[in-house]
């Protein structure tokens, strides 16, 4: 194996998680509901609800490539959420509602080993990225938690149009950090994309941050520090024999 030059990250449940403890909190509805007295949602439907919305967001991403784009996918996201729980003529006033804690607050936070591990992996030489499923905003998202200035590529599918565990995003990511995959690490939280990843030659390490084993062969760390107990000991000792 080639000297490790730098490691690719997935973003969510990864790098940071949602604040409210998860991407699409039921509170968030529940609120909502009370402030505006809707008394005919049926929120026992509500995760068969939130999969109508997040199967259209999925069909829908890759044509998000602006921030103005992704609002209005949410928007209509939510509109079906809420017609699935019931709601036939849900108000622009009430989607509103729902979406305001996520737009004007950036809806995640970094968990507490991330910017130290950051930190310390780019003391030691490596170039760091990000390979997300995600929509554009990430990017704004990740500078104002101040993580965007470490990372040498940003790579978010929907501006790229493919998914992981396509191989597209994988080479742009490889692309834009300029270093061949035999010398590249990739973190992420689904073993099906480090898998993928590994397909490609690089070195795939499960991460697996609320204690669920997940059920494959990858190396598995619960944290970031599990990250550097693989990472620089294979380097240090590939830099002595060089």
């Amino acid at each position: 194996m080639k000297q490790i030059k730098g490691i690719l990250f997935d973003a969510g449940d990864t790098l940071v998680r949602p604040k409210a403890g998860e991407w699409f909190p039921k509170q968030h509805f529940v609120d909502a509901f009370r402030a505006r007295r809707v008394t005919d949602a049926n929120m026992d439907r509500f995760e068969d609800a939130l999969d109508v919305g997040l199967r259209y967001l999925n069909e829908h991403h890759a044509l998000a490539v602006t921030e103005e784009a992704e609002r209005d996918q949410f928007h209509t996201a939510y509109r079906l959420i809420l017609r699935a729980l019931g709601i036939s003529d849900p108000t622009e006033e009430l989607v509103a509602d729902i979406l305001r804690p996520f737009e004007e607050d950036v809806g995640m936070e970094p968990f507490p080993d991330t910017v130290r591990v950051l930190q310390w992996l780019q003391r030691a030489g490596l170039r760091l990225g990000v390979v997300s499923d995600n929509w554009p905003s990430l990017d704004r998202r990740f500078r104002t938690m101040g993580l965007r200035g470490y990372f040498d590529a940003f790579v978010i599918s929907a501006l790229v149009g493919s998914s992981k565990p396509c191989e597209r995003i994988y080479r742009a990511a490889v692309e834009e950090i300029g270093i061949p995959p035999e010398g590249l690490v990739f973190v992420d939280d689904r073993p099906v994309n480090v898998e993928a990843a590994e397909k490609l030659g690089m070195k795939g390490i499960v991460i697996s941050r609320y204690g669920k084993v997940p059920n494959t062969d990858l190396p598995v760390i619960s944290d970031l520090d599990g990250l550097i107990a693989i990472v620089i000991p294979e380097t240090a000792t590939q830099n002595a024999t060089e």
